[in-house]
């Protein structure tokens, strides 16, 4: 992509993706590359799966009992995605990375893609997708992730009002091969006679509107009220606001000679983007009609056939996307369709799931609890969907989907960083790759503020392709003043180099970025002369309902830390540090304690008083394994007395961020009973902010804020920081905090975590004399 700019007309702004080196999404494949490249991987390359046996703690499953709860799960690659649906075969929402929607009055947001895993069936008296799923009609259903393979498998028997079929249908989007995804329908009627199998590729539908690029926090409440939404003004239902942008179609077509179909469209002021499907249908299978259709309406291929009574037959759809700058155009992917046709279901689905077993190398396993397990792994399992190797794109608020507007926060370099970072390195070098990328956009805003501040000032919510400040209007306030994430942005670029000691990556890459921070925070400041210290003034909490407080616990820690952490980069690389940031550093207030003993989250002359907070307090966030925060014995039995007192008050509606970094404080301090406590009863399967059937993530029990990738970050977090007490330093991978173990879990295993080149095992265990230690064993050479 390079220096690639897009225009929208209707917004009249400009859009660039900088820094050519490292564009968001390198294109993989040019037009005549993808055919040969694809032929190449599937003829040539020849899969060894490795068999996971019956290992429940990969195994996800929907039952009748879901029918009612049904919260779909979305396959992807960290490239694109389609979300689940209770049949297997219906048209589902399908996004892309850094595919955006750019309108005038509305902020930008993630642009649905065609739908393309649609197969429909007509027996003779009813269409199977317009079929109300009931246990009644669909019988001995069975809807299967199978995490550590990556496909999803649907099973039911299907009475329509006049005859039944059993169906099954196997989806996965290829972990192997980017562009591609498959799904196959397996029917097996229980009547001889004529049917019809449909494939379509369906448009999304144009959304309808709110101008929150011009609502102030005022105006989008009256909205939400008028539109009777009182859910949304408690911060409950938000599907109002977080719809999908659209794709505006410019091409179509269909072959019925191949048996081929492709889509291609616009993002609305954004990148244009592509799809077709090749279908296979069965051999020797005598088509009676054979139709297509095309238009802007949507795409569709349709097949009358006689079957006979309890024979299988199988329909296959190959599917190929791509995008601006990540592969070619419609033709290519109709050429890439057709060849992963030629190579079969079976070739991929094994080259697919080799490539997640050799994720799933590197694993977090714990004795003794089989539904903490599965929670653990499935946690690991939407991060690694979620991440991508060798580009710049990050990781956004809630993934694969339009909550959060698929914008990126500081989840991005504090939550989901740091459990790649260990686990899959190569991987987590693509998000810290996304700040630098945008550091001129960055920079740009540092100047742009009243203030004209030197360095980078990052944004609060970045869009993911431009890496633009996209903060609605209605929450100004947050873009402006809540710089926390200045420090968690350099600070993972600190601890991609202390793990992994790449020296040219940090002169290069890494060290621009902690530059421009420190300069940053060296002009934020402002000096007390009074009290002769440097302040930060006028910020935002990370609990957000104080949007103006002065010297906030957490931002002045982050800030110190993110200086020292510059100054320590220079040193490395031998370039003398601007003498301020020492100066700044070394006089920057810590209100770890206030003047009369007791703790507090900012300065005290702003009353801490909103009850109705959903994470009460940010001193929690002092244990964000990242930060590196220490202090002696009292200080953090003082700030964890105060944080449980702070939390009790809220606890049934909090925030699940703050609860997994008040349990990491807890494991620091040997309370390992308050661990299980807050890191949620997923230790007895209820936990609340679990979603059935698929473990999908709420940012609390009651809103439906889905996928939310930070908490799934923090939850991992908790095991491989928390409970080990390990933490990255530049003398290495240290014990900061004795190792603990709640009573409920015979051990904790790190299997395969990297760290300088080195593949290493850590195990907790508890002695027979209830002493918990930790060993560590260094395995082999690491190879990202």
């Amino acid at each position: 992509m390079g220096d690639r700019t897009f225009r929208s007309s209707a917004a009249g702004k400009t859009h660039t993706a900088l820094d050519p080196s490292a564009p968001p999404l390198r294109p993989l494949m040019s037009s005549s590359l993808l055919l040969a490249l694809s032929a190449f991987i599937f003829s040539s390359v020849t899969p060894r799966v490795v068999a996971h046996g019956a290992d429940e703690s990969f195994i996800l499953t929907a039952t009748d009992s879901s029918f009612s709860r049904y919260v779909p799960t979305y396959l992807a690659n960290g490239f694109w995605s389609a979300d689940s649906s209770l049949l297997g075969t219906s048209a589902t929402a399908s996004h892309m990375t850094g595919l955006m929607d750019y309108h005038s009055e509305d902020v930008s947001r993630p642009a649905a893609l065609p739908s393309w895993n649609e197969i429909d069936y007509f027996d003779g008296a009813a269409w199977l997708n317009a079929s109300t799923v009931a246990a009644s009609t669909h019988t001995y259903y069975r809807q299967t992730l199978d995490m550590h393979d990556g496909v999803l498998n649907t099973r039911y028997r299907w009475h329509s009002p006049a005859r039944a079929t059993d169906v099954s249908v196997t989806s996965f989007v290829s972990q192997s091969a980017p562009h591609l995804a498959v799904v196959s329908l397996m029917l097996q009627p229980k009547f001889s006679g004529r049917v019809r199998v449909r494939f379509t590729l369906h448009p999304p539908p144009v959304p309808q509107r709110l101008p929150l690029a011009q609502m102030s926090a005022e105006q989008f409440s009256a909205v939400a009220a008028q539109a009777n939404l009182p859910d949304l003004v408690a911060g409950g239902n938000r599907t109002p606001i977080w719809y999908p942008g659209s794709v505006q179609i410019i091409g179509f077509g269909s072959d019925a000679t191949s048996d081929t179909m492709w889509i291609e469209g616009n993002a609305e002021g954004g990148r244009r983007v592509a799809l077709a499907a090749a279908i296979e249908t069965p051999p020797n299978l005598a088509v009676i009609d054979h139709t297509t259709e095309a238009a802007a309406s949507g795409v569709s291929l349709d097949l009358e056939l006689s079957l006979q009574r309890n024979h299988r037959y199988r329909f296959t759809k190959f599917v190929a996307a791509s995008a601006d700058g990540w592969g070619g155009r419609a033709t290519d992917d109709v050429a890439a369709a057709i060849v992963a046709r030629g190579t079969g279901l079976t070739s991929l689905r094994n080259a697919h799931s080799s490539a997640w077993h050799q994720l799933w190398r590197s694993d977090i396993q714990v004795g003794g609890d089989l539904p903490l397990q599965r929670t653990i792994h499935s946690d690991l399992f939407y991060l690694l969907e979620n991440s991508t190797l060798d580009t710049s794109w990050p990781a956004t608020a809630c993934g694969f989907s339009a909550n959060y507007f698929g914008h990126v926060f500081w989840d991005n370099d504090f939550w989901v960083f740091p459990t790649l970072l260990m686990m899959h390195p190569a991987r987590a070098k693509s998000l810290v790759a996304f700040r630098q990328r945008t550091l001129p956009q960055a920079q740009a805003q540092a100047r742009a503020t009243a203030h004209a501040y030197t360095g980078a000032m990052y944004p609060w919510e970045a869009d993911p392709w431009s890496g633009e400040d996209v903060t609605p209007s209605f929450a100004i306030g947050n873009a402006d003043r809540e710089i926390h994430v200045n420090g968690a942005v350099a600070l993972a670029q600190w601890r991609y180099y202390l793990a992994t000691q790449d020296l040219r990556w940090l002169r290069e890459k890494g060290f621009p970025v902690l530059q421009a921070v420190a300069e940053f925070w060296s002009s934020r400041v402002s000096f007390n002369a009074a009290k002769q210290r440097f302040e930060l003034l006028h910020v935002t909490s990370p609990e957000e309902d104080y949007g103006d407080v002065d010297n906030e616990i957490y931002t002045n820690v982050v800030a110190h830390q993110s200086l020292t952490a510059a100054i320590d980069a220079a040193r490395v690389l031998g370039i003398p540090p601007n003498d301020r940031w020492a100066l700044v550093a070394g006089g920057l207030y810590l209100p770890t304690v206030g003047d009369q003993g007791a703790y507090y989250d900012f300065d005290p002359t702003t009353a801490h008083d909103k009850t109705g907070s959903w994470m009460a307090t940010s001193v929690p966030l002092l244990s964000i394994p990242s930060l590196n925060f220490t202090a002696d014995a009292p200080t953090l039995q003082g700030l964890y007395a105060h944080s449980v007192t702070a939390i009790d008050r809220v606890r049934k509606h909090a925030n699940q961020m703050i609860l997994i970094m008040l349990a990491i404080q807890a494991a620091d301090i040997g309370k390992s009973a308050a661990f299980s406590d807050f890191i949620g009863a997923a230790v007895s399967g209820q936990d609340p902010f679990l979603k059935p059937p698929f473990n999908v993530r709420s940012e609390t029990p009651q809103n439906n804020s889905n996928y939310l990738l930070a908490t799934s970050g923090g939850f991992i977090q908790a095991f491989l920081f928390g409970l080990t007490g390990l933490r990255i330093e530049e003398r290495g991978l240290v014990q900061a905090f004795p190792p603990t173990l709640p009573t409920n879990l015979k051990y904790l295993r790190l299997v395969n975590i990297a760290f300088r080149g080195q593949m290493i095992d850590v195990s907790i265990t508890r002695l027979p004399s209830g002493r918990v230690v930790r060993q560590m064993t260094v395995k082999t050479r690491y190879h990202s």
